[in-house]
């Protein structure tokens, strides 16, 4: 008896000892419900918060200053302001990310203004289109324009360059060390192995393009030459005599699309131009375009100075409204075929937007 009494006890304080944890669960457990409809409350209040909340506008300040550095006029500024305001566009990155805003939100605001075409006069709509390609184009420009090089501090060494000599002869050389104080090329070259050596003081002419295609004229005074262990090379001083070399004006990019052309003939009637063209048309391939021209290969040679009107189909669309001019004309590598250097002189609004649109990447269906 008295062991099952000791027993008893024994149980009865276990039992003691094991309420409060329970106590202590249930309270937990409590706190983590509270907690859970607290946090779904505070989730709640942020959210709505947030919908209340004025959205993100476009900073019209910064797109003015930004457009202003490359070169849009205040007129093509306000354009582009009516039409971000318009499509809800918040942010126009000109100068930080250029490339990106022409493939991001530029592309966007002319998708915009393609889904208008049902609602909206063709030729309203063609303007806007070309507004805003020539808005696009000044833009690549001005970008380039800033990153001009001003001094010939810049060009890194390992850089290809041309000499090119009093009587237009040119030869490639390398730039083997450009420091702050001077700039050490290679020595010219004949093909027979012969070097070219100026007179030291006096001016040379170097070409050198950078990688993002621009290209220079520096006119550089040679100081010394120098021998090393192996070869020769040419001490010249840093200048800041620099031109920028001819870029043509608007973006090209390679394609391979089958034309035809008609010889055209310019006619001046009271101080305006119009073209005749022949009613015989020949075949040719179109190696690359841009808006303002193209490059044509043909089996039939056309001298320089002759105008031609071009058709065919860019991403599925037929232009036949192109007439060019023949700025150079030479024979292929294949002796056979003549290239022709276009230069468009006349062309429909709509062919120009849809030259564009391929050339920047807007087609309709991408």
């Amino acid at each position: 008896m008295l062991i099952l009494q000791a027993g008893s006890a024994i149980a009865m304080r276990q039992n003691t000892k094991l309420i409060p944890i329970a106590l202590l669960v249930l309270a937990l457990l409590a706190l983590l419900i509270v907690l859970r409809y607290a946090l779904a409350a505070l989730v709640s209040f942020y959210k709505e918060t947030a919908r209340k909340k004025p959205g993100r506008v476009l900073d019209v300040g910064l797109l003015k200053n930004n457009g202003k550095k490359l070169g849009l006029t205040g007129e093509e500024i306000a354009f582009l302001i009516d039409l971000c305001k318009t499509y809800k566009i918040k942010d126009l990155p000109l100068l930080a990310e250029t490339e990106q805003c022409i493939a991001g939100p530029l592309k966007t605001l002319y998708k915009n203004i393609c889904a208008q075409e049902n609602s909206a006069g063709e030729a309203h709509i063609e303007e806007k289109k070309l507004r805003l390609f020539i808005i696009i184009h000044k833009i690549e420009n001005g970008k380039r324009n800033l990153t001009m090089v001003t001094n010939s501090t810049a060009f890194p060494a390992g850089l290809p360059a041309t000499y090119t000599d009093e009587s237009g002869g040119n030869y490639h050389v390398v730039i083997i060390e450009n420091t702050d104080a001077e700039m050490i090329v290679s020595i010219p070259q004949k093909k027979d192995g012969s070097k070219v050596k100026p007179h030291p003081l006096s001016k040379i002419s170097l070409t050198i393009q950078l990688k993002n295609g621009i290209a220079y004229r520096i006119f550089p005074r040679i100081v010394r030459y120098q021998q090393q262990k192996d070869f020769e090379e040419m001490v010249v001083t840093h200048t800041k005599n620099i031109k920028p070399m001819l870029q043509r004006r608007f973006k090209r990019v390679p394609v391979t699309l089958r034309c035809s052309f008609c010889a055209a003939k310019e006619i001046e009637d009271g101080g305006t131009k119009r073209y005749t063209v022949s009613e015989n048309s020949y075949p040719g391939i179109i190696s690359d375009i841009s808006a303002g021209g193209c490059k044509l290969r043909t089996a039939i040679p056309i001298r320089e100075g002759r105008y031609i009107q071009i058709s065919t189909d860019i991403a599925g669309k037929r232009i036949d409204s192109i007439i060019g001019v023949v700025v150079k004309s030479k024979k292929d590598v294949d002796g056979k075929t003549t290239v022709l250097h276009m230069r468009f002189v006349r062309m429909a609004k709509k062919a120009r937007n849809i030259i564009f649109a391929s050339v920047y990447n807007y087609d309709d269906s991408k």
